[in-house]
């Protein structure tokens, strides 16, 4: 195999190597929505009880006020009431007594009511606390976890980085340049193996003359159909062949990539 053939093979699966590191620490941000979204809906569902209980209460404290308003003017009614004169007199102030004490039946019942529905929402909300608490630690301990293996990643990363660095200035420079121009093209698959005739990185057979070439290895040979370098490799004992559109020169010109 030519030298710098095993070379370009090597730096691309580097390239390989740091771009799924990448991708991973690039999708830290989703991760960590996705950890943090039952903490989100949990902390939504109590404040949600909580604002429901304090309208409640509000609603009771003005009931009370509107009561005590309300025994006042009974009061003061019913004051009146002995001190009328006349018949006429008596009835109106019976008729107002009568619907205060109406105004006040209302009242009771519509605190009783809101009672009720506070002795329900209290332990909701007791136990939508719980629920936060719950999720809030698991969250904690998923993002400190999250936190070690991004940063695992990222030194990887760094490693990767220099073992590129380090190999790039050691590959002849004409052959780079063609590992370049064809990574441009297919990032991260500028070297496609070869098996048989079979060119893995578009699907399709090189003439006999080529593959022979290649395997050789006295220089780097690109596929006739897709321009990648070609790496030769064994097909594994019983492997079966890939599907075959044509081989270049069968039938016209090859097909586009």
């Amino acid at each position: 195999m030519h030298p710098s053939l095993e070379q370009l093979h090597r730096l691309q699966g580097l390239e390989r190597q740091a771009a799924a590191l990448r991708a991973d620490i690039d999708a830290v941000d989703k991760r960590r929505r996705e950890i943090e979204a039952p903490v989100l809906d949990a902390r939504a569902a109590l404040d949600a009880l909580n604002a429901t209980i304090e309208d409640r209460q509000a609603q009771r404290r003005a009931g009370d006020r509107d009561v005590a308003s309300a025994q006042q003017r009974l009061t003061k009614f019913k004051q009146q009431l002995m001190a009328v004169t006349n018949a006429r007199e008596y009835e109106a102030v019976q008729h107002e007594i009568a619907t205060v004490e109406g105004e006040m039946k209302v009242r009771e019942d519509q605190t009783i009511s809101l009672l009720f529905e506070l002795d329900e929402l209290t332990p909701q909300a007791e136990a939508a606390g719980r629920t936060l608490a719950d999720r809030q630690d698991a969250a904690g301990v998923a993002l400190a976890g999250e936190a070690d293996e991004t940063q695992r990643h990222r030194l990887e990363l760094a490693a990767v980085e220099g073992s590129i660095a380090v190999l790039r200035p050691t590959i002849e420079a004409g052959a780079l340049a063609i590992y370049d121009r064809a990574a441009k093209r297919y990032p991260l698959h500028a070297v496609a193996d070869l098996i048989g005739e079979l060119c893995v990185g578009c699907n399709v057979k090189n003439r006999h003359m080529i593959t022979s070439e290649v395997r050789r290895g006295e220089k780097l040979i690109q596929c006739e159909n897709c321009t990648r370098l070609l790496y030769a490799i064994k097909a594994a004992p019983g492997q079966a062949a890939t599907p075959v559109r044509r081989s270049v020169g069968e039938g016209g010109a090859p097909p586009g990539t």
